[in-house]
């Protein structure tokens, strides 16, 4: 078995390759697993070892690049930093990180006009939302913000998170988006005493 995890890894990234090239060159809507199969190499059969559909098989596509914007993110966090600072690098990092997946960007922009892919962006922005609730939980307690209910803030941060990310997938530029969000980021820092 384990000499057989090599050629299964390989085959299964093999698709995905495929996958990710036929949903940038035809859209995601255009594309099917006939067109997937063929521009892999591979039988139907390998294709359904691994995927159950190709919506399945996108929704692997798009974590894979989630996980990657995510990575920026995270190298970009400081802990010695406060919240706010952090949370503008993070983001900044995250959306300045769009450019660099290049013509893959139209997987992720598929997401908000595909309704059928909507339930792989509520899987992230689920993840998203436990993230932030723990780190302003963290920030509350240290008294680096405005203390309230952490989980709609979450959710509102999330949310702009999400909205920017969509923003700056549709305009091609994540400078003006980051501008705009660090102004309403400043709005959580506990004001200075008079």
């Amino acid at each position: 078995m384990t000499r057989r995890q090599p050629k299964i890894r390989k085959t299964r990234d093999q698709i995905l390759r495929a996958a990710t090239e036929m949903f940038i060159t035809r859209g995601y809507a255009w594309t099917s697993v006939d067109d997937i199969v063929e521009a892999a190499g591979c039988t139907r059969g390998a294709f359904y070892y691994y995927f159950e559909d190709k919506e399945d098989a996108v929704r692997m596509v798009q974590r894979r690049l989630w996980r990657r914007l995510a990575k920026h993110a995270e190298a970009a966090f400081e802990p010695t930093l406060g919240t706010v600072p952090n949370l503008k690098r993070t983001l900044g990092a995250h959306l300045s990180a769009l450019d660099e997946l290049g013509p893959s960007r139209r997987i992720l922009r598929e997401m908000w006009v595909d309704p059928s892919l909507e339930s792989i962006g509520s899987e992230e922005f689920d993840r998203g939302v436990g993230v932030i609730e723990e780190f302003l939980a963290h920030s509350m307690r240290r008294g680096e913000i405005v203390a309230m209910d952490t989980r709609p803030l979450a959710v509102l941060l999330t949310g702009l998170f999400e909205v920017a990310t969509a923003y700056a997938l549709q305009m091609g530029d994540a400078s003006t988006t980051i501008e705009a969000v660090n102004v309403l980021l400043d709005g959580l820092a506990v004001p200075a005493a008079l």
